[in-house]
């Protein structure tokens, strides 16, 4: 029997190495779907899925058609970057083709206002944030006597949240 050769175990490991690349390259071809774009990595099949999706959200255009009145109004409000819909729900749920199909939903809770209004050091300094120790920069003391559930509207109209 011959001796073995001093270099075969390094062989065996770069046998074991192609054999997991050819297999990892195989499950790698199979897997990835044919709209695969690797130039910018991306399905181009999830852009056709998407524009086929139903329309949910149409943005403040759409709800200016039925409510040209409040919609001049807003556009002196402070909250007038503030989509129709983040507040009032997906237009899905209230009109369909110019129709009205229900009742808008309006979030008056504490939670709604704190999606944009928590206090945070993303946010900056100038911006209207809550907290119980008051608005960042600015000591709001009746704000520290709030209990957790009281809601903003209790005090702020949110179309003009100004006190």
């Amino acid at each position: 029997m011959a001796a073995p050769s001093p270099r075969s175990h390094l062989y065996r490991l770069l046998l074991i190495l192609v054999v997991f690349g050819a297999g990892f390259l195989a499950v790698k071809q199979w897997a990835t779907p044919d709209s695969w774009n690797y130039e910018h990595w991306y399905r181009g099949d999830a852009v056709v899925e998407a524009a086929a999706q139903p329309l949910v959200y149409g943005g403040n255009d759409s709800c200016k058609t039925c409510h040209k009145d409040v919609a001049k109004l807003w556009r002196k409000k402070p909250h007038r970057k503030v989509a129709c819909e983040t507040c009032h729900g997906p237009i899905v749920d209230h009109a369909k083709a110019g129709k009205k199909t229900a009742v808008a939903f309006i979030d008056k809770t504490r939670a709604q206002c704190l999606n944009c209004h928590l206090e945070g050091i993303n946010r900056p300094r100038a911006f209207p944030q809550f907290s119980k120790q008051g608005e960042i920069g600015k000591l709001v003391p009746k704000h520290k006597e709030l209990d957790a559930v009281t809601p903003c509207a209790k005090c702020h109209e949110a179309h003009d949240p100004r006190p």
